[in-house]
Order: structure tokens, then C-alpha cells, then sequence
């Protein structure tokens, strides 16, 4: 903060930079936590008495004098017993003030106001791997937002339309909101974080600028460039989304399949031959049935094996989204029912999927086509009556969710101690050469353990780090080994050998840190982070753990918070009262330290 920078005596080199916060992901949610950072202070308005809003929450602000800061107030007590769309208090508390009576269809004004105060700036950095706005830059340009305009303005914006934006839309707002706010300077775009790294206090720092006060080493590159980076800080604000790994089938099934509605685009303006442009969806929520959509307006023939529809599209109002409720609608129906181009194939599951052999395929239909859209067998189980069938296809796209890439937040291990467990699988021989640790683990402790020491994340290869390399294996002495199970379980339709050992982020006990046999990276999955430490971190079924005041991460060193998606509040609008639970705790502690 401002009001703390004296001159401090020590310096750093010049590939390290100090800064007091690191925010790690440049989408809404790291926007909208640098516009506070940047000294941006909410005030309390006075509270109109015809508004109706929640009477407790009226009650509890009416006790509070006009013009309060609200990061000086127990934000915890003023959300008491608020309800709504998220499961974070803060989150809702602020939804309530910015945009009071919003489900009710009121558009009130609200009932905060911003003030910059310079005092209250605190030096930060925001690194995004790609322009400002995050994955609202992958997806198609015309597919529709779920949220109406008046809910997708980050504070101090307001008001806006009832109408649903185009997601270019949403990309061009979140880039001018750098600009409007003045948070130029703020903002790292285009590179990588490969590792955030506790560090050890030595002596104590000179003054609250000083970087003796880091708690953390931020470690990464710059896509452009090249070149690594690294930044001292004392906290970290993950905030990269939940959208960054896309969930997929068998591997069997991966290979042929599109995990992405911007690849599905690009796939649906190839030159499929008509009498045969058959698709095959996977999936029974919001993405899928977007699938649906751009396929059937393709001109494609749409074969949807999906599961009962989610619960998501069942409370969609058919008057708002007409184009959603249409694919539910054609779900519901089921096979009996005629709609055109578009056959469902209600709980079912791919069994196998394999290229036509050339002879089976006239030339006409594979001359110059790319593999994704080459014609494929596919043999689907009905998971009632246990029949199959086989369809001719060129496109198969799977949209069963995705789960964010927390790669960075898991290389804090002891190289030299961490032991690679064996797991041995009772079915068919895999070759050993698919088992990524077993043949990339001298890679893994040599590279890794350069950029843990001494930080030059420029030798980082995060392409095949973090990619979803097949890492299946089958290995000996697995009775020798603990910690280490196989089972048998149902997956997406398909009984799917996994072995498991426990993965146990900033650890330096031996036995705690282990491998875990699965197709993608397990570092990658955020294994003990979660609400449920032993599975890994879903935006929806196992968010990060928090303290619901302070959005500050339970399994993890103090100083490091989440929100946004990885918190399960999904929707923008509640994603500023997280960057409000963050922004007040950090003020809190510095005025104590002073």
C-alpha cells in the first residue's frame, strides 16, 4: 500500500521482481480483483426504504452509517443468511448490493458506490496466458451467453440489458475493462505459470515493501518471447477459471473425439460430403446442446448419446432461451419422436470407435479430409438393454465438463524423496512405454528440479508437462508398494481400470507423496485442494476449499486465496464478492501490522 512504501534496502536481481499480490489468471475474475487492488474502495449508499430487499440484510445495512467502506465492516455478519446462486456468503452479499432485487426482474441502482483512494493501492500483477477475459476468447464468437448483459458488468460498470451478449462480446468487454479502469500497468498477458513456490523468511524485511517479506516464489514464461520470469510475493490470488481441461472419454475414444466447441467450429466449415455428414455428440448439458446447435445449422445430421438432461438446461425459461429449450426438448422427446436431422441416443455409451478401412470407404469421402473428420466406426452400448449399434461418422465432439489446470500450484514436492508408486492392473497388457512417470521421470527430477531451486522456469517443456499424455501402465511389485489400489468403475458408461495412490500437495513427507496411474497429469488435477482433499478439484462437484470470509485456501500456506469458478461460483455475477472477501482480508492485515 501506498501509505506503507518506504525506501527499502534491499534489492533483488534483475530476473526478480517483488510485488505485494500475484494474481494468477486474467479471466473476469482476476479483472475484477485487480480493479481492487488497484485502490478502488466500495462505500456503503443509503438504503432506499421501498427497496425490497432480503429484511435482515436491510436491517443489518441500516445500522451501518451511509458512506461506510465495506472493507473495514465483518462482511461475514452482513451475508448471514442470504441465499441465492452461490454457496459463498461474500459472493452473495455483493450481488445483493450491486444489483439489489435482481431475480425479482427489479433493475434498481446499486447500492454501493466506488471511490478511488490512493492510499489504498496495493502493488500487484496479473498474469493471463492470453489477452483479458480468459476462455471467453476460446469460444465461438456467436455462441450466446447463459447470463443476461445487466449481470455480466463488473463493479464500478452497472445496469445493461436484459439481452444475451455474443461471447464476442463479452472478449471485447473484458478488454476495454483494462483500459477503462486504468489497470494497464497491472497486467502480464501471454505467458505461462509453471510453479508457485513457498519460500523462507531469512530476516525480517525493513519495511512492508521489502521483498524479505515474500511468501511465495511465481515462476513462469513468456509465450512471445520465450524468456522465464519470476516474482517474489507475500500473497497469491489463483483465478484462473475451471474450464482449462476438458473432460474426455477412454483413451480409446479420446483420440477421435473434440473436446471444444471453437475446434468443433473449425471442423463444421470442412467440406463433408453430404449424403454422410453425420456427427456424433456426447454429452446432456449446456455445451453439448450448443454442440447440437452449431451442428444441425451446419447442415450436419446430429446422432445425441447423452444421459438424462442436465438439470442445468431443465430450468431454462422457454420465453429467454428458446434455442436451448428447442435441444431439451428434442432430448425429452427421445428416439420415437421425428425432428429433423437429429436422432438421440438416450443412455448410452461409446464401447468403440475406429477408422473405416480403406476399401470400405470411397475415395470421394476421405480426399483431403483431416483426421478429425475422416469417416469412423462407432459402436454404442444401450446401457438398458445392453444392445449395440454402429454408426458411420466423421465428427465425433464430447462435452461432459471440463476442470481447471492446476499444475503450477503442485510442484512444491521434495524431488530427491518423492518415490514413483507402482500400480499393476489384473487385465491385458499395456505396453510400459505409455507410463509417463516411469519414462519421464529423470526428465521430471532433473528439469523440475532446476526450475523448484533456482526458478529458471525457462527450461520448463509445459507443453509436455502438463499435456494429457496417455500415462496408463501396467508395472511389477505392486504388492510391495503402499497406498496403491485398482478398481474396477463405471465411467461415462464404460468399466474403466484406474489405479490410485494419494497425491498430498506441500508435503515433504516421503510416503505422502505418490504417483497416481491415470490418463491425464495428477498435478494437474489440484489432489488436495479441494472441499474433498482425495479427489480432484471440480468447479461444480469439489470446489477449492476456502474460508468462506477470506476466500483464503484451506489446504494450502497461508496467503494464497481463491474464487470465481474454482470456488463453484460460476456465473460472473457473484465473482466480484470473492475478489471483496480477498481485497478486504489483505487490508485487514496490513492496517494490524502497522
Amino acid at each position: 500500500m501506498r501509505d506503507g512504501m518506504k525506501t527499502c534496502q534491499h534489492t533483488l536481481t534483475d530476473d526478480v521482481i517483488y510485488k505485494e499480490v500475484v494474481v494468477i489468471g486474467n479471466g473476469p475474475s482476476g479483472l475484477v480483483t485487480s480493479f481492487m487492488l488497484a485502490g478502488n474502495v466500495p462505500y456503503l449508499k443509503e438504503i432506499p426504504e421501498d427497496l425490497p430487499i432480503d429484511e435482515m440484510l436491510k436491517a443489518r445495512l441500516s445500522n451501518l452509517p451511509p458512506g461506510q467502506n465495506l472493507y473495514e465492516t465483518d462482511l461475514l455478519e452482513l451475508a448471514d443468511g442470504l441465499e441465492g446462486r452461490s454457496q459463498n456468503p461474500i459472493p452473495l452479499l455483493l450481488d445483493n448490493l450491486l444489483r439489489p432485487c435482481a431475480d425479482l426482474g427489479i433493475q434498481a441502482d446499486p447500492l454501493i458506490e466506488w471511490r478511488f483512494d490512493a492510499n489504498k493501492e496495493i502493488e500487484h500483477v496479473v498474469l493471463g496466458r492470453g489477452a483479458p477475459g480468459g476462455s471467453w476468447h476460446t469460444f465461438p464468437p456467436d455462441v450466446r451467453t447463459l447470463s443476461p448483459a445487466a449481470w455480466l458488468t463488473l463493479p464500478p460498470h452497472c445496469g445493461g440489458s436484459t439481452e444475451r451478449l455474443s461471447a464476442r462480446a463479452v472478449a471485447a468487454y473484458c478488454r476495454r475493462y483494462v483500459h477503462s479502469c486504468h489497470l494497464q500497468r497491472y497486467f502480464r498477458c501471454n505467458v505461462v505459470v509453471s510453479s508457485v513456490t513457498p519460500v523462507s523468511r531469512v530476516s525480517p524485511p525493513c519495511c512492508p515493501a521489502c521483498p524479505r517479506n515474500a511468501a511465495f516464489c511465481v515462476t513462469g514464461y513468456d509465450k512471445c518471447e520465450g524468456r522465464g520470469f519470476r516474482y517474489l510475493c507475500r500473497r497469491v490470488v489463483v483465478a484462473c477459471g475451471a474450464n482449462e481441461r476438458p473432460n474426455s472419454l477412454c483413451d480409446s475414444v479420446a483420440s477421435f473425439a473434440l473436446h471444444s466447441l471453437h475446434e468443433l467450429e473449425s471442423a463444421l466449415r470442412s467440406n463433408v460430403p453430404e449424403p454422410n455428414k453425420n456427427i456424433l455428440v456426447v454429452g446432456s448439458g449446456v455445451s453439448a446442446a450448443d454442440a447440437v446447435r452449431m451442428s444441425l445449422a451446419a447442415g450436419f445430421n446430429v446422432l445425441h448419446a447423452h444421459r438424462a438432461p442436465a438439470e442445468s438446461l431443465a430450468k431454462l425459461s422457454p420465453l429467454t432461451y428458446p434455442d436451448y429449450c428447442r435441444v431439451y426438448k428434442m432430448m425429452c422427446d427421445g428416439p420415437s419422436a421425428k425432428h429433423p436431422n437429429y436422432t438421440p441416443y438416450p443412455d448410452h455409451a461409446i464401447v468403440d470407435v475406429s477408422h473405416l478401412d480403406p476399401q470400405e470407404t470411397p475415395p470421394k469421402l476421405t480426399h483431403h479430409l483431416d483426421d478429425d473428420i475422416r469417416p469412423k466406426r462407432v459402436k454404442l452400448l444401450n446401457l438398458v438393454t445392453n444392445q449395440t449399434t454402429e454408426l458411420t461418422v466423421f465428427i465425433i465432439a464430447v462435452f461432459i465438463g471440463s476442470k481447471p489446470d492446476l499444475f503450477f500450484l503442485q510442484t512444491n514436492f521434495d524431488i530427491n524423496n518423492m518415490d514413483v508408486k507402482k500400480c499393476k492392473c489384473h487385465e491385458k497388457k499395456i505396453d510400459d512405454s505409455k507410463c509417463f512417470f516411469k519414462n519421464h521421470w529423470h526428465y521430471f527430477k532433473s528439469v523440475l528440479g532446476q526450475s523448484i531451486q533456482s526458478c529458471k522456469s525457462r527450461y520448463l517443456n509445459y507443453t509436455e508437462i502438463n499435456g494429457n499424455i496417455d500415462t496408463k501402465c501396467e508395472l511389477p511389485d505392486c504388492q510391495n508398494r503402499d497406498n496403491c489400489t485398482c478398481e474396477t468403475k463405471a465411467k461415462n458408461g464404460l468399466a474403466v481400470k484406474e489405479c490410485k495412490c494419494e497425491v498430498i500437495p506441500y508435503s515433504n513427507f516421503t510416503r505422502e507423496n505418490t504417483c497416481q496411474c491415470q490418463t491425464a497429469n495428477p498435478y494437474s488435477s489440484g489432489l488436495g485442494f479441494g472441499v474433498d482433499p482425495k479427489k480432484p478439484v471440480d468447479g461444480r462437484s469439489n470446489p477449492v476449499a476456502i474460508d468462506k470470509s477470506t476466500h483464503e485456501m484451506l489446504n494450502a500456506p497461508k496467503g494464497m486465496y481463491a474464487l470465481g469458478p474454482l470456488t463453484a461460483d460460476n456465473f460472473i455475477r457473484f465473482i466480484p464478492g470473492g475478489a471483496l472477501a480477498i481485497v478486504s482480508q489483505i487490508h485487514k492485515e496490513i492496517k494490524a501490522e502497522q
